[in-house]
């Protein structure tokens, strides 16, 4: 192992937290520059686990520019010790097509963990494609229900404990559910945390937030304090995140059925939503789809339409992506002085680095 590159994926989404949602609602967003920031602090909490490199993709927004002159800059004046910023030989079209691709290069270069930034939408797309490598989920999107909100040096010093082994996999993950969608016999897709169905017969923006048009509603987990779709089952019916458990909802117009319920469909939207009813979804029990036509979304977006001629059919699957439990992994590095001084698995390099230089016009 020592003689080998301990390399790490980041996958930094440009667009993420910048939909159609940022006009209809009150919702804030990451800006270029801070989602750098956080890539930056990401590669200095790795390199002191002497992380050797890390992949990214060649984006036109602005982040990994910004990355090489924000690590120059800050290897020249403050003596921070980076790890090598490898950029992904890929093209990008600025679309979700480009997360594919980049989690596709990623493994296929032998990472050993992939960081996400991103909201549900992003995280999905790397889980449908990122097999068996564990995630670090940080949020910067719109919806963040399956991401976390975490300071990203700790989660750069978490990686890197990760992926140099000081933690093992086994200690440091936990196995996430999926609803997983089926079309003509065919498996089409995820979502990790809702899928909605809508009796829309297009695409369009995406993002969607007309409680109206949402028929049925299947989660994997619903948080009462959850924002987005995932919210009305929070409301209605709570599933822990760890149970072997979801939830599948038939709504109605609000003040019929069983209930009406105000829920943040987006943030600083309070909508009220008529539930007609509901029931708990059990692992790998098969829904089929009812409804005659309209737009499967998934974790907030719309992704596709269906017809009558079309049998579709859901399911709760526990077999879902790897995700890192940050606190866990630095818990357990506190409790066997991984990161004392003299610890194997610290970078002498950053060690005694962390001196800032003088530049030649502070002179």
């Amino acid at each position: 192992m020592d003689n080998e590159a301990i390399t790490v994926g980041i996958i930094a989404n440009p667009a993420s937290g910048q939909d159609i949602r940022r006009l209809i609602s009150a919702a804030s967003g990451y800006t270029i520059a801070e989602k750098t920031n956080i890539v930056r602090r990401l590669c200095l909490g790795m390199r002191v686990l002497g992380i050797d490199r890390v992949y990214m993709i060649p984006d036109h927004s602005g982040i990994a520019g910004s990355l090489l002159r924000s690590r120059d800059q800050g290897t020249a004046v403050l003596g921070e010790d980076w790890p090598e910023i490898e950029l992904l030989d890929m093209p990008v079209e600025e679309k979700g097509i480009d997360t594919i691709r980049a989690v596709e290069l990623i493994i296929a270069a032998g990472v050993r963990l992939i960081v996400v930034l991103g909201g549900d939408g992003t995280h999905r797309l790397v889980a449908n494609n990122c097999e068996n490598i564990p995630l670090i989920a940080l949020s910067t999107g719109t919806n963040n229900t399956f991401p976390h909100f975490q300071e990203a040096t700790i989660a750069g010093i978490a990686a890197g404990l990760v992926a140099r082994g000081a933690v093992s996999i086994s200690e440091a993950t936990r196995r996430n559910k999926v609803l997983r969608i089926e079309i003509n016999g065919h498996c089409k897709d995820l979502a990790l945390v809702d899928l909605c169905l809508t009796d829309e017969m297009w695409v369009g923006s995406r993002a969607i937030w007309k409680t109206e048009k949402v028929k049925e509603i299947f989660v994997t987990f619903a948080k009462a304090d959850a924002i987005g779709w995932s919210s009305v089952a929070g409301l209605a019916n709570p599933i822990p995140r760890d149970s072997s458990q979801g939830l599948h909802l038939i709504l109605c117009p609000p003040g019929q059925g069983k209930l009406t319920l105000y829920s943040p469909i987006a943030p600083g939207l309070v909508l009220p939503v008529g539930i007609a009813e509901f029931h708990i979804l059990n692992p790998l029990e098969i829904i089929t789809v009812k409804m005659f036509q309209g737009v499967v979304a998934l974790d907030g977006e719309r992704e596709f339409t269906f017809c009558q001629n079309d049998e579709i059919k859901v399911w709760l699957d526990l077999n879902g992506p790897l995700t890192v439990d940050v606190p866990q992994v630095l818990q357990l590095a506190a409790e066997r002085g991984i990161l004392n001084w003299k610890s194997p698995y610290i970078s002498q390099e950053s060690v005694f680095s962390v001196t800032p230089k003088k530049s030649k016009s502070a002179i």
